[in-house]
């Protein structure tokens, strides 16, 4: 029987076209199967569904089950122990004749390249997912996407399509987790699914596409949406990776597992799973007279918080081991080795096998003709700071050999150089420019680098005089203002004595008196709004509940990341998009933006365009039009290097 809402054939198609070309806005939305599901440069779309006005439809392009089951079998698994197991694979009837990608691109293409707005959830991963289809060309500007106005709008709520279509219409759409794996799923169960996506992302844009402007917002939205074309360059074009590199990485890190391993067996007395939450929660938090380590536990996990809640027992199966839950005992020798332990797996499964890829695991290799081609999502944080993923690169290790080996894995091709970029000190120039006077803001001025400035009047000694240990003491200091970080941080970060960094903290206030007041008038000023936030220096707001909490704990939390987001959200939330955005305008051709990772920007280029691509970033990141949002001197470090970790 014909569904009207799923075209399978070409009348059918040519209709629909036609009747979207009588509007100036559409949405779009597109369903992706392995082995790269969620890399669009790489993934295969066996769906598209369009919603306009009265009308939303789907088109299938090789989903393979039917809607009946006509068979069965037992297949053979193997459990994560090594254990045999059994399930049933059932077998399906096939689906109905589709059309084939060609078929359908060829007759979108006059509306994807069209002037016509193109509304999807998500904007860069369905653009990017059908550029393949259309030669590496993502459709015609103009975009708007319905996430990125709804977190602009509330950053703190559920932004999922799902969640805000349950929240306003009432509606839970999809029980069966249908968009996680399409091609698992009976072909009208998709069909449904992938129509209300369109038909859902349609209505939102309709019902709160003019929100942000009341909110005072339009030029934040503007921006965020200028930004869709660079996260397209760099997921498109992708970055050069040397895999020899993770390679041998991988064969460093196995070494050193195997070391800690045995090590902790040793220091224990027995032999456990280390990566079982619940074995390392007997063996850490037993006490000592019943064969454990007899630890004091600092944190609970999600389960344990919701039966203490409910008032009932705990036991030491309810207590997180996780890093940050550890980090209290790490001067024990068992809990110093596990934090290495769990960060160097950590580092293995994120760089090396989530990369090269696992065949155990059914993960596949990311790097596809010499480059990774991974995902940015522009307001990964709340404070609309960037994250990325496959692989996130926003949390290489910024020091140690680690660190430098993942980074020099990402490699120039012959004839080509990386040209790096990244702003200098840029979230105390953000606090300086917020401040308007005060030390940090006239060393900037006199052109003092803001640690050699804060170590001097921290230490009494002339700028001249300021030493390397000194410097690093002061690092700590202007971190702990930004970030909200305590001594023992501090003490970390510096290589002191804790009773050493609550002093040098103390003397800190004392010089720096406009510091503190600042940030009390930003915790205050924020307190004050209905709604508890503040703004970026672009406007975007974040908001905090929290700080009129009666909890004292969640209402210091709250006045800690309200001054962060202050400042992170102006520098790599405001100034970093916009140094992009004006970059993609000025780069020659032959030259790409590749990466973007918290402050920094890396494009590959043609040896003979490195002077220009200089100059483009030099202009982007310092020129005017950027210049003129702060109210001291913006500067950058530049590198022209073959392997990115040269650079630092």
């Amino acid at each position: 029987m014909r569904v009207p809402y799923i075209v399978l054939d070409t009348d059918h198609l040519h209709a629909v076209v036609e009747y979207v070309s009588r509007f100036g806005a559409f949405a779009f939305d597109t369903e992706t199967t392995p082995p790269y599901r969620a890399v669009p440069a790489l993934n295969t779309v066996t769906w598209i569904s369009l919603a306009t006005y009265g009308m939303a439809v789907v088109i299938p392009m090789g989903h393979e089950k039917g809607d009946k089951v006509i068979g069965s079998r037992k297949e053979p698994y193997l459990t994560p122990t090594g254990l045999t197991r059994h399930r049933t694979v059932y077998e399906w009837e096939p689906a109905p004749p589709q059309l084939r990608p060609s078929q359908v691109f060829e007759a979108l293409e006059p509306l994807m390249f069209s002037d016509r707005l193109k509304i999807c959830r998500n904007a860069p991963f369905d653009l990017g997912s059908i550029a393949k289809y259309y030669d590496g060309r993502p459709p015609a500007k103009p975009y708007f996407d319905t996430f990125l106005n709804s977190v602009l709008q509330d950053e703190n709520r559920l932004n999922g399509l799902k969640h805000r279509v349950k929240s306003i219409y009432g509606h839970i759409y999809d029980k069966e987790d249908v968009g996680k794996k399409v091609e698992t799923h009976c072909f009208s169960t998709v069909a449904r699914y992938a129509y209300l996506d369109a038909k859902y992302t349609w209505l939102l844009w309709k019902r709160e596409r003019d929100a942000c402007a009341a909110e005072g917002l339009s030029g934040v939205l503007a921006l965020e949406h200028d930004v869709i074309d660079t996260v397209l360059e760099m997921i498109l074009n992708g970055a050069p990776v040397d895999g020899d590199v993770l390679a041998d990485l991988g064969v460093q890190l196995d070494e050193r597992l195997v070391h800690y391993e045995a090590e902790i067996y040793r220091l224990v007395g027995r032999q456990f799973n280390l990566n079982s939450s619940k074995q390392k929660a007997e063996v850490f938090y037993t006490p000592k007279k019943d064969g454990g380590l007899g630890l004091k536990p600092a944190a609970l996990t999600k389960g344990g918080k919701k039966k203490w809640a409910k008032g009932e027992e705990l036991t030491v199966h309810d207590f997180s081991t996780d890093a940050d839950a550890l980090k209290p005992h790490s001067d024990h020798p068992v809990i110093k080795l596990m934090l290495d332990y769990q960060r160097d797996q950590k580092l293995k499964g994120t760089y090396v096998t989530g990369i090269l890829g696992d065949p155990e695991q059914d993960k596949p290799c990311l790097i596809v003709n010499g480059r990774i081609h991974g995902s940015f999502k522009q307001v990964g944080a709340r404070t609309g700071r960037w994250s990325s993923a496959e692989p996130n690169l926003q949390n290489i290790p910024s020091r140690g050999e680690e660190g430098k080996k993942i980074r020099a894995a990402y490699r120039a091709e012959p004839g080509y150089k990386l040209v790096v970029a990244d702003y200098g000190q840029i979230e105390l120039v953000v606090l300086a420019h917020f401040i308007g006077q005060g030390a940090l803001f006239d060393g900037f001025h006199k052109g003092i680098d803001p640690h050699t400035m804060t170590a001097a009047l921290v230490f009494g000694v002339s700028v001249e005089d300021v030493t390397k240990e000194m410097r690093s003491v002061a690092k700590g200091l202007n971190f702990a203002i930004v970030y909200g970080a305590g001594p023992r941080t501090v003490a970390e970060m510096a290589g002191v004595r804790l009773d050493e960094a609550k002093k040098h903290m103390a003397t800190h206030r004392k010089m720096f008196p406009e510091v503190y007041a600042y940030k009390a008038y930003v915790i205050e000023e924020a307190r004050a709004t209905p709604d508890c936030h503040t703004r970026t220096i672009l406007g975007r707001k974040r908001r905090l509940p929290d700080l009129r909490s009666r909890d004292e704990e969640k209402r210091a939390a709250a006045e800690r990341q309200i001054f962060n987001a202050k400042i992170q959200g102006s520098a790599t939330g405001d100034l970093i998009k916009l140094a992009m955005v004006r970059l993609i305008a000025l780069l020659p051709d032959e030259a790409e933006l590749i990466m973007t990772v918290h402050d920094e920007l890396v494009v590959h280029t043609p040896e003979e365009h490195v002077p220009l691509v200089e100059a483009a970033l030099r202009e982007a990141m310092l020129g005017d039009g950027i210049q003129r949002l702060v109210r001291v001197p913006l500067t950058s470090d530049q590198s022209v290097v073959d392997r990115w970790s040269d650079a630092k």
